[in-house]
Parts: structure tokens; sequence; C-alpha cells
């Protein structure tokens, strides 16, 4: 009998960060094989080159959930920061170890268990796996034909929840903030405009005056530099500067990008990534069958659901899965076995009780 615990800490040991294509194929190719030599009949279809997407189908056709997991993780950081190997995939008794063991090698885990043992009492499901999450959903988007005809109930997103169930979170608009100088020697700067004191000077102030906008399920939007470049050299006056800025948004993103536009010292702006918020009815039937708590609280990250609720709009998706949200790109990452165990046997419920 197939082992959540062991496949997620088989899992675990397959590096896969994002945009290494290569890492998360090998993350997507250990789950169809796992699910082949369990369920022969496994109907299986991948694509994708740079961003891989696998989607596998166990049952009977009908009406059935999908499991939406994407295989990526964010980067380790430094190796010294970690008590033990972060890929190593170590149990200790009460948790699971390493880089992406609750972000979501673990529920990705509990999905293909569940599936594996709901097979094998007649039940059927699909699992969708993706690439490129972390950096904006990028490989869902090409997922679109792959699940367009598929029959499902419901869609679920094994993030960590902690097992409650949840249907919201913010979207996600990330611009990049360029300012234009004009070179010139570091040893006579007024020969020279600075791009870094003028994109400095300029984003303090735009922050602050930002029309930040209220949602009373989701939440206010949130703003937030994440990087700051500038120069080439110390002696040469920084002909440009760039920023990344982080938006997390309730509703269109169009007056947030007019308000970066039209800041003095900021000469161009361009869109990174613009994710529509989630939001499902809490009341929908689907949602309301689920085995679990529902938390009206939405999320604080960003998931799958953002393109999935686009490509699918006529069916509910839950956010629901094991895992300690605080571990979620944690160093020293680690995942309580008891939720990955109880999540395998509320996902296996979910796919026996489909109608």
């Amino acid at each position: 009998m197939i082992d959540p615990v062991d496949l997620a800490s088989t899992l675990v040991r397959i590096p896969s960060p994002s945009t290494d294509a290569d890492g998360m194929r090998a993350v997507q190719r250990q789950v169809a094989d796992v699910l082949r030599e369990h369920v022969p009949d496994a109907r299986i279809r991948a694509g994708g080159e740079e961003r891989p997407w696998t989607l596998i189908s166990l049952g009977p056709d009908g009406p059935a959930p999908l499991f939406a997991c994407h295989t990526d993780t964010v980067p380790v950081g430094e190796l010294q920061s970690w008590s033990s190997n972060p890929h190593g995939g170590e149990i200790n008794g009460t948790h699971l170890h390493g880089r992406g063991s609750v972000d979501m090698k673990g529920g990705l885990a509990a999905a293909v268990t569940a599936l594996i043992r709901a097979a094998g009492r007649g039940a059927g499901g699909h699992v969708l796996l993706t690439a490129d999450e972390e950096i904006g959903s990028l490989g869902a988007q090409r997922t679109g034909e792959a699940i367009a005809d598929l029959e499902l109930t419901g869609i679920i997103v094994p993030e960590a929840t902690g097992l409650a169930v949840r249907c919201a979170h913010r979207g996600a608009c990330w611009l990049r903030l360029i300012a234009r100088g004009r070179a010139a020697h570091g040893s006579a700067p007024e020969r020279g405009v600075n791009a870094v004191l003028r994109l400095a000077a300029a984003l303090g102030p735009a922050l602050a005056a930002a029309p930040l906008r209220h949602d009373e399920v989701l939440g206010t939007e949130t703003a937030s530099i994440g990087t700051f470049h500038g120069g080439d050299a110390t002696n040469i006056v920084p002909a440009a500067a760039t920023a990344t800025l982080d938006q997390r948004t309730v509703a269109d993103s169009a007056p947030l990008f007019e308000h970066w536009r039209r800041i003095d010292g900021i000469d161009e702006v361009e869109t990174i990534l613009d994710l529509a918020a989630l939001r499902t009815d809490p009341g929908a039937p689907f949602i309301r069958s689920l085995p679990s708590a529902v938390d009206s609280a939405p999320v604080t990250y960003f998931t799958d659901g953002s393109v999935l609720q686009g490509l699918r709009p006529d069916v509910p998706i839950a956010i629901w899965g094991p895992g300690d949200p605080t571990q979620m790109h944690s160093v020293d990452e680690r995942l309580e076995l008891a939720q990955l165990i109880e999540a395998t046997d509320l996902f296996e419920e979910v796919l026996l009780s489909r109608p």
C-alpha cells in the first residue's frame, strides 16, 4: 500500500526550484510513474517545455474533483542556515523536513495517495501538476486546453491551510518601476542626472499615496518594494535605476498601474505579473460538502487558483491542504506528519463521495 509520508519524502529529495524545468519535470514524472504503477489504466497527458505540466485522470469518466498541485519550490537560499539537508526528505518521527515539504509536495503526496486509494474502490478523479507557480502561476496558464473539457465537481488546491477550507485570496500585481538619468563621471556628478536618487526620492511618497482599496472579504490591498537596482560602477553617475513592486490586490489593477505611471521620477512602468483575486462562494455545494470546517478568512498568499478560475469559471475552487502556512518559504521548512496523513484520509473521503 502506498504511504503518503514516503511519497512526500521522495518528492522533497528531488530539487525543483522555479525555472528549473528539468527538476519540475522530474517531480511530475515521479508522480506519473507512481500512479501508473498502482493504477495501470491511469490516463496521463503531458506538455510544455520550459514550463512542463501533467494531467492524470483515474477511474471512470464522469463528474469528479481535480487536485491542482504545483511542482516548483522557492530556492533553498543559504545552505548553512539550514539545520539539515533541505533536499534530504528527513523524517524525524513527527515531521517531514525539507524545501517543499509544506509548499507543496506534502499536499501533492496526499492528493496522489488519496487518488490511488479511491481508484482501488472504483472512484475517480484528476490531478493537475503545474510549473513555476511560485513566480506567478506561469505554468498553470498553459493548461487551459488540458482541463477545458473535464467534467469537474470542484478544484482543490492543496496548499498549506492547516486543513481548514479556504475560499479566497488577494490577487497580485507586480510592477517594474524604471527611472532614467544621464551618466557622468563620479567626480563631477553635477554633469549628470542621478537615476538612483530620482527613483529613491519618488518611492516613499508614492507608496504613501497609493490608492489601496479595501474589500470586506479579502481585506486591504498592500504594496511593497521588493528590489532596487541602479548604476554600473561606483565612479559613474547612474543613468538608470529599477525597483520592483509587489501589490496584493482586491480588484482590477488598472488604477494602481495608473498611479505609478503618473509619479514624477518614474519614467517607465512595466507589468511583470497580474493575477486576479480568487473568490469562491463558501456556500457552494462543493465547498459545503468538504469534510473540514470552512474558514472565511482569505489566505495571505496567491495560488494557481487565480489562473484556474479564469480557465474554468464554472468550477468552485477550494484551497485546502496540510501544513502550517508560516512554514512556507522558511528555513528549516517542515510538515507535521499527522496533518499529511489526515489530509490523505480527507481527500480520499471527498473522492469516494462523488455524485
